[in-house]
């Protein structure tokens, strides 16, 4: 299927009717791209080594915390590394993190419209905490973390534990990354990608504005969704 960069002339056609939304956390949810980098130099600077190279910053944002930290440095220092995981002036970091533009607006249109939100990241038990210092926590139910269950993404089961939690199929919803482990996540599961601000990957919509995208959706449930006889659904 022809993938479409939305803009504010996009036909509302261009969206099925969906259920449910599954959501990436860093990069969509939230802009934590400073946060990681700050954080991750610290593990450098410890161990006395150069700050992340560009492709090393970019590996980070995708990776579980532990996956991240084996990418970054040299197997020796990978015990030490995970010890030095739980010193508290590594909290800082999150001060350098950013609720994405526009997304209170989304959250808010999808849950008036009884359209469910979950979360599936490779982000661990800090989540919560990230959610709440935006107050978006209440949104979201089920959340995956790559410590919920066995395998993290891009293995499918985050989503076929939310889709399970629902009673949904996997045509009834879509997911919204940023990385090549939340498309191939997405791929696996048989459930449709949008990528946001992430024009390179293999997406059926491309989202530049949360602004944009919530607007798409209202001229989809007022000219396409209702005339076609699928309109509003509750959810218990």
């Amino acid at each position: 299927m022809e993938s479409v960069y939305i803009s504010p002339v996009t036909p509302p056609e261009v969206l099925k009717r969906i259920k449910g939304v599954i959501f990436d956390c860093d990069g969509v949810l939230i802009n934590s791209f400073e946060a990681n980098k700050w954080y991750y130099n610290k593990f450098k600077e410890k161990f006395g080594l150069d700050f992340m190279s560009a492709e090393e910053e970019k590996q980070v944002h995708a990776l579980t915390h532990a996956e991240a930290l084996k990418y970054i440095l040299p197997e020796e220092f990978h015990e030490e590394a995970f010890v030095f995981s739980s010193d508290p002036s590594l909290k800082e970091g999150i001060n350098y993190i950013e609720v994405e533009e526009g997304l209170s607006r989304l959250l808010e249109w999808l849950r008036t419209n009884n359209i469910r939100m979950g979360i599936n990241t490779n982000r661990t038990d800090t989540l919560p905490t990230v959610l709440q210092m935006f107050d978006i926590e209440s949104f979201f139910s089920p959340m995956v973390t790559s410590e919920t269950l066995p395998n993290s993404k891009p293995h499918p089961e985050g989503v076929h534990y939310i889709l399970q939690k629902w009673n949904m199929s996997p045509e009834d919803v879509v997911y919204i990354g940023d990385t090549w482990v939340d498309e191939r996540c997405a791929e696996r599961a048989g459930v449709e990608f949008w990528a946001y601000r992430s024009p390179l990957l293999k997406a059926r919509l491309h989202v530049d504005s949360y602004w944009t995208l919530c607007n798409l959706m209202e001229k989809a449930r007022n000219d396409v969704w209702t005339n076609c006889g699928c309109g509003q659904q509750k959810f218990s």
